[in-house]
């Protein structure tokens, strides 16, 4: 199983965790594209060595280590993980705490892994040989180890998007604490196995310490993650884009010798709503206000002057008065 990315967000931008990145990115390809010997020599020089640490020398490599790689792919594995688990956790404990946090945890990575080749002096066959006591370890595994171990209680059922490569290659969404979980017992297994005197070119003790004190870190100081504000829209009132709805009013005409006497019903509008349109025999009434729209053709059957007299409006009625043309 290879972690591609989860699916929990963090609030804020991990820029501790980008430069992280960065910095284990460029000086490893700044070492590795100085050659094969220069870049081993640097390993010897940069990674932490068993032996001068239990001789209190070249205790800044407790450090240094941190950020050195082995190869391509022990970079690569590790970037991706840190990617994935780092910004989340830089989250919850904010950008100083989370590099301080990182630091200490390789640091404290590299004594686990130290405490284990002392202690395969009594569990390998050859009693009292220690022989990766000389060989120094490199990479940021112990500090990514604790960011994972930091994650698993922070954040037990986020989902990660994992690709699984078994008979057929596909891509699962598996709950934080399956993934870590597994991937810790595995951690813890060949680190047992380790103490029998087999060498391994992988610092497994180093993984476990670095995960047990993400833990411990999480679990001592009661962290919670931080809690994500939603922002909820602001309820506005919109007028709708659409026409309002026409009604078709009522309509009066009444005919007389000399003039023609007009009424129309037109509820819920105001007297500067309305407008008439009058031509020979015909007359347009419409009023509109707000999303209450009225409008009315009236043929007349006579003509009339188009000049409106009497006009009144008075609690939704609409009359007024044209005069015939003689």
């Amino acid at each position: 199983m290879f972690p591609l990315y989860d699916e929990n967000r963090p609030s804020k931008r991990p820029y501790v965790n980008y430069v992280l990145i960065l910095l284990n990115v460029i000086s490893f390809f700044f070492f590795f594209m100085q050659g094969t010997l220069a870049f081993e020599k640097e390993i010897w020089n940069l990674g932490v060595t068993p032996i001068y640490i239990l001789r209190g020398q070249r205790l800044w490599t407790l450090l240094t280590s941190i950020f050195m790689h082995a190869d391509i792919i022990h970079i690569a594995g590790n970037m991706v993980y840190l990617w994935v688990f780092g910004d989340n956790v830089e989250d919850t404990l904010g950008h100083t705490r989370y590099l301080l946090f990182y630091l200490v945890g390789g640091i404290v990575a590299s004594f686990a892994h130290i405490a284990s080749t002392l202690l395969s002096a009594f569990t390998s066959p050859l009693p009292y040989f220690i022989y990766e006591l000389g060989i120094p370890s490199v990479g940021a595994s112990g500090a990514i180890s604790a960011v994972l171990g930091a994650y698993l209680l922070l954040y037990p059922r986020a989902r990660i998007k994992t690709l699984v490569v078994y008979i057929f290659i596909t891509i699962v969404s598996v709950p934080a604490y399956y993934y870590l979980g597994i991937w810790f017992l595995y951690q813890l297994l060949m680190g047992l196995v380790s103490l029998t005197g087999l060498f391994s070119s992988i610092a497994f003790w180093a993984h476990i310490g670095g995960f047990v004190y993400g833990l411990g870190i999480v679990k001592a100081f009661n962290m919670k993650p931080r809690k994500k504000t939603v922002v909820v829209p602001e309820e506005r009132s919109v007028r709708p884009l659409v026409s309002p709805w026409v009604r078709t009013p009522l309509v009066d005409v009444s005919v007389e010798a000399d003039r023609v006497i007009i009424l129309a019903a037109l509820l819920g509008v105001g007297e500067r709503d309305i407008k008439i349109d009058i031509f020979e025999r015909e007359v347009v009434i419409s009023a509109e206000h707000e999303d209450l729209r009225f409008f009315k053709r009236v043929v007349l059957p006579v003509s009339v002057l188009p000049r409106v007299e009497n006009f009144s409006y008075r609690n939704g009625v609409l009359s007024f008065t044209l005069y015939r043309i003689v």
